[in-house]
């Protein structure tokens, strides 16, 4: 994907959403999610090639396929929250978008626990 393309449509959904948001709010909030939305899926491919890469590279090293499972979810994790709390912010519910970042955010601590739990047996096993 053109990087120059992604920006004309983000440009274009926020001049189209500024032009409404005087005249119907609703409808303002609703063309910065499309756009978003667009924009998310003209990624698809870049993110699936990103994943193929990660999952080539842990295919020939020997690294525990769990945890770079992990890592992606907590990727994907990060990403996902910030999308939706930065939605969120744009249409004015910052209480809301605050909690969705705090979700967020015990979301990725509870999901790192098997990583936690791995280095610690490792520092136990070195320690004599």
């Amino acid at each position: 994907m053109n990087m120059i393309q992604i920006v004309g449509i983000g440009l274009c959904g926020a001049v189209t959403a500024l032009m409404l948001k005087e005249y119907r709010p609703v409808f303002s909030v609703c063309i910065g999610v499309i756009t978003v939305i667009v924009i998310f899926f003209r990624l698809v491919n870049e993110i699936s090639y990103v994943f193929d890469v990660i999952h080539m590279i842990s295919s020939h090293l020997s690294i525990n396929t769990a945890h770079i499972t992990t890592i992606i979810r907590i990727i994907g994790i990060t990403y996902l929250t910030c999308f939706g709390s930065e939605l969120c912010r744009d249409a004015g519910q910052n209480a809301i978008a605050q909690k969705i970042d705090l979700a967020g955010k015990i979301t990725i601590v509870a999901a790192s626990i098997p990583i936690l739990t791995s280095v610690l047996n490792v520092l136990i096993g070195i320690l004599p």
